[in-house]
């Protein structure tokens, strides 16, 4: 056993021998390094073996120094160590691997350099990441050549750059800080008081008091001016049209106003309108301003038009995409991307109701019958009541409800509203305008009437109706409510079963409304079906005033007929 002990005792001091070795060479530095304990190049004639011994108090002292704060910076990926420009409080690791390992945090200082114990003071103020790192591993290999070193960018710095134009103050931004951040940020600063101030003074309508995206400078420290144009980065991904922030930038940014800087774009593209234009922009970057085109578009047929200086009239030039993608686009151009001619609509109608297979169907435009899609629909179903089914047509909103605005402004030029009831009930008439599409279904399948097979249009509903068996009685009855439908039944059949007349009740105006039309009829005009509507009106009696006025008009008759008889007998 002793002599296991005495073998091991030899192994381990062999050990040591080597390591103190590796160590042992560049003697002419250890006098005066500092850090020569924590490299192994300790004093051995003092009796200091201890290698790294002291490591944790240094490193403490090098991080006591660091005044610097982390703070997360929101990056857009991975840093390009060949566009990123270093500067003060940019904070890195610097590494140290070997016998030991070990990291140290270290700043840029305000002058732009670092200061690394033992090595000394590194200028790495605006070298590229890739050029300081470089630079700073070379620096530390001189010095701990036995070592591998890393240099790493740990935090990137905040600083401030100026804004100037109608907006104008001090922003803090970092070296992966876009343009487009400082604009989103105004944007949508609603306590901007320089803006409310602008919009509140010039109201008048030519005033545009948008943030411009297109014409935007960006002037360097060293004199260099960039030009900034958000529309083309997202176009192209181009960091030049979007670039990252340094320190002293001055951010320019004016206010359009597109009535006397734009052009515009419209047809079959993806986001057509109005837009900035800059000296320099071609066919290429306006239809990618406007999103590219629409998957109906035909590239081959752009027309631009293009005003006549100062005179009337336009300049009117045939463009193809593919072939004219440099051709330029002048202030107060306008393009127009023609549609295909031979293109499919999206055309769908809904069949609801009592026929085999419900639901949306394809149509093409103004090709599409009613009787096509009734057999996509697999046809009736043993309940459907053609007399009760509908066709509905849904217009565009926009559309309808501009056609009743026109309906309403030329009823000046009509001369049957004479009284103010005239109006009224031509106003209610026109806002109760309903969609529905004269088709007589019966017609169509018992008597194979082609005039009811009419073109569908996208977006119509077709409702196929069972028989009800009902017809409903309101109005001033006994009880208002369904009753079931006997086929040649009268009106007053129908008004006995909800219970007779009431005690108010106009019997004389008792109306039939037919269920599909929707028409009013007297009882005799027409024959009760299921579905149709009793109708029977309240009595109204007329006012004092009103009384008197019909005895006056007709006193007023017969005082003129008496005169006339009068003045006949006396000619006599």
């Amino acid at each position: 056993m002793t002599k296991v002990k005495f073998i091991l005792l030899i192994l381990l001091l062999a050990i040591n021998s080597v390591s103190f070795s590796q160590f042992k060479s560049k003697e002419k530095d250890q006098a005066d390094d500092p850090m020569g304990k924590i490299f192994g190049r300790g004093d051995v004639s003092k009796g200091n073996t201890s290698i790294n011994a002291d490591a944790p108090d240094i490193f403490n002292q090098l991080e006591s120094q660091n005044t610097f704060t982390s703070k997360s910076v929101p990056i857009e990926g991975a840093i390009d160590e060949n566009k990123y420009i270093v500067g003060p409080n940019d904070l890195f690791t610097l590494g140290l691997y070997g016998y030991i390992n070990q990291q140290m945090p270290v700043v840029v200082s305000p002058v732009g350099s670092i200061i690394i114990p033992t090595v000394g003071e590194v200028m790495v103020s605006g070298l590229s990441l890739n050029e300081a790192k470089e630079k700073v591993i070379t620096a530390v290999k001189k010095r701990y050549y036995s070592s591998d070193v890393s240099f790493t960018l740990n935090t990137p710095r905040t600083f401030l750059v100026k804004v100037a134009g109608l907006t104008q103050g001090t922003f803090e931004v970092s070296p992966v800080t876009r343009v487009s951040e400082i604009l989103k940020l105004l944007i949508f600063d609603t306590l901007n008081t320089s803006r409310v101030f602008y919009e509140k003074t010039n109201e008048r309508e030519f005033f545009n008091t948008q943030i411009s995206l297109r014409n935007i400078e960006l002037s360097r420290k060293d004199g260099t001016v960039k030009h900034v144009d958000i529309y083309k980065y997202f176009i192209s991904n181009n960091d030049e049209h979007n670039p990252f922030f340094l320190e002293g930038d001055l951010l320019k940014i004016p206010y359009i106003r597109l009535d006397n800087n734009f052009i515009t774009i419209s047809g079959a593209v993806q986001l057509a309108g109005s837009y900035e234009h800059v000296d320099g922009d071609d066919l290429e970057t306006v239809i990618g301003i406007a999103r590219g085109f629409d998957v109906d578009a035909e590239p081959d047929s752009i027309q631009l038009y293009r005003p006549y200086g100062n005179t009337d009239g336009y300049d009117i030039q045939n463009l193809k995409y593919e072939n004219n993608k440099n051709f330029r686009i002048e202030k107060y151009d306008r393009l127009f991307v023609k549609y295909k001619i031979n293109y499919q609509k999206n055309l769908t109608v809904l069949v609801l109701g009592e026929v085999l297979r419900p639901g949306y169907y394809p149509i093409s435009f103004k090709n599409t019958r009613l009787k096509d899609v009734i057999e996509m629909a697999g046809g009736f179903r043993e309940k459907a009541y053609l007399p009760l089914s509908i066709l509905f047509r849904t217009y565009d909103a926009e559309y309808a409800a501009k056609d009743t605005a026109e309906i309403l402004i030329n009823s000046r030029a009509n001369d049957l509203l004479l009284t103010e009831k005239d109006r009224i009930n031509f106003e209610t008439d026109i806002k109760s305008k309903r969609n529905r599409v004269i088709v007589d279904f019966d017609r169509l399948y018992n008597k194979n009437d082609e005039s009811q097979n009419v073109l569908l249009e996208g977006k119509d509903i077709i409702y196929i109706n069972d028989n009800k068996n009902v017809v409903y009685v309101f109005g001033q009855v006994g009880q208002e409510g369904y009753v079931t439908y006997s086929k040649g039944k009268d009106v007053d059949y129908y008004i006995n079963k909800a219970g007779g007349f009431g005690l108010a009740a106009d019997e004389g105006d008792t109306r039939v409304i037919k269920f599909n039309s929707r028409g009013w009829y007297e009882p005799d005009e027409t024959e009760i079906e299921s579905g149709d509507y009793v109708y029977v009106p309240k009595a109204v009696e007329p006012t004092f005033g009103e009384t008197i006025t019909v005895i006056a008009q007709i006193a007023g008759i017969i005082l003129g007929v008496l005169t006339t008889y009068i003045l006949i007998n006396q000619n006599k």
